[in-house]
């Protein structure tokens, strides 16, 4: 689908990661980490940006299933927990970089297409201003 027929209400790249991961999941009979790694390789995106995507989806659409611990919860201790945190919220805030860069792009577009018929706009006018 091309970025003009594409919808462009916000998180439009995240549905489509979730649906393509699913299908992936599905038809290859692969892990979400394999999917995500594929769909990295595929789209130029990083792996975290791909599965932080594909989880904001789920979680929105009731989906997602329980984090597996590793370990007991003493053995982790707190800086994993932080550790755990920090990359978390990096990876959302790479996903809002990238839904942030199309909006940024399709914004340019839509200006250049203004520019342009203001151009033609001020030709206009200035044909009138002749005839009158």
């Amino acid at each position: 689908m091309s970025d003009d027929a594409r919808p462009s209400g916000r998180g439009q790249i995240g549905v489509e990661i979730f649906e393509q991961v699913e299908r992936m999941v599905a038809e290859d009979k692969i892990t979400r980490s394999e999917a995500f790694a594929r769909l990295s390789e595929s789209t130029g995106r990083r792996a975290g940006t791909v599965a932080a995507n594909y989880y904001r989806v789920a979680r929105s659409r009731g989906v997602t299933t329980p984090r597996r611990r590793r370990g007991s919860g003493r053995a982790r201790g707190r800086a994993a927990v932080r550790g755990g945190d920090v990359q978390t919220a990096l990876s959302r805030v790479s996903a809002a970089l990238d839904d942030l860069s199309a909006a940024v792009k399709r914004q340019e577009q839509e200006l250049g297409r203004l520019r342009d018929e203001n151009a033609s706009y001020d030709q206009i006018r200035r044909l009138m201003k002749r005839v009158k």
